[in-house]
């Protein structure tokens, strides 16, 4: 039998609700839980983030394919760079 796939959206509905709200409202007891929350959507993050990073080494290979994976992750990682820099300097 063939491995059910979700698609983006589906993942990130699903995540949504496994990790919850992160914002902190100013309220000591529901800021304890966001912080949880925010930690574990850091370790997810990273995790994705070391993901991206593994296939974007297939950029330049010969081989079609490896170099298609490779190209889009190293685009991704460059849109992230910029979009980060963005961030950090507001």
């Amino acid at each position: 039998m063939g491995r059910m796939m979700l698609n983006s959206q589906e993942i990130i509905k699903v995540l949504d609700n496994l990790i919850g709200q992160t914002e902190a409202v100013g309220d000591s007891n529901v800021d304890e839980r966001r912080h949880e929350r925010l930690k574990v959507l850091i370790d997810v993050t990273n995790w994705c983030l070391d993901g991206v990073q593994f296939a974007s080494s297939t950029c330049g290979r010969p081989e079609g394919s490896m170099h298609e994976i490779g190209w889009d992750a190293k685009c991704a990682l460059d849109e992230w760079h910029i979009w980060l820099g963005e961030v950090l300097n507001e």
